[in-house]
């Protein structure tokens, strides 16, 4: 992928809208299954099994983005994999990082999640409440490992990689940014960090659009994600309160 509007029209076709719409479903269905699960969550039953069979769908179901570009184009050069600027990373990833964290601080200065709480009845997140709660160190570890390494990976790849670019081909940059990142928000299934995840998303589309290498969005996802497990580790260590 290059920077700028100039994705090779033969590599994006419109099947590729089919596809688009199988991982809308697939979506959808989960949503069904985390809504079944937070009906019944204390007889959910968390495992580090269950954990890495997960792990292993999640990424099962990005495989498919590869399984269908790989013949009609260079993988290598098409998510940037080569890409020279490595250095920039160093510098990029704690800016994300911030730049999220200061809008999860506004979001609870301005009442969100209390306003969800109290409207909707919405709870923290289930993983959330398995890290600050449980003592199985191997679904602490099983959790830590999915959510820093297997997540960037496949949802980068699913949204940035491959939704992003097949409904900008379609519609425009601007457009393919928001719906990526606003369907990113949602199928996290958390009504509290709806408004951050969706921005997130936003971010890291043009972050790829900028970079040209999917390797710099996975890389911010990663370290979002690990400041977020560890910040929530060091509330459980020393009992501070914490967002949900």
């Amino acid at each position: 992928m290059d920077q700028g509007d100039d994705t090779p029209p033969p590599v994006i076709q419109p099947f590729d809208l089919i596809i688009v719409g199988f991982y809308i479903l697939v979506f959808t269905v989960f949503l069904k299954g985390a809504e079944s699960k937070m009906e019944n969550l204390e007889e959910l039953q968390m495992t580090a099994g269950l954990v890495l069979w997960s792990s292993i769908a999640m990424l099962s179901i990005a495989g498919i983005v590869p399984l269908i570009l790989f013949w009609r184009t260079n993988l290598v050069e098409l998510f940037g994999l080569r890409w020279t600027r490595w250095k920039s990373i160093f510098w990029i990833m704690p800016a994300f990082v911030f730049a999220m964290m200061i809008v999860g601080s506004i979001l609870v200065a301005c009442g969100w999640q209390i306003w969800v709480q109290d409207s909707l009845g919405a709870k923290p997140q289930e993983a959330v409440t398995l890290v600050r709660e449980t003592s199985d160190v191997r679904l602490l570890l099983a959790m830590a490992v999915s959510a820093i390494i297997i997540a960037p990976i496949a949802e980068e790849l699913i949204f940035r990689g491959y939704l992003y670019p097949v409904v900008k081909q379609f519609t425009d940059r601007w457009f393919a940014s928001i719906f990526s990142g606003a369907l990113f928000g949602v199928i996290h299934f958390n009504v509290m960090g709806l408004p951050m995840l969706a921005l997130m998303g936003i971010i890291l589309a043009v972050i790829y659009e900028k970079s040209g290498s999917l390797w710099v969005p996975i890389g911010c996802h990663a370290a979002f994600n690990a400041t977020s497990v560890g910040l929530m580790l060091i509330s459980r260590a020393y009992e501070f309160p914490t967002s949900p």
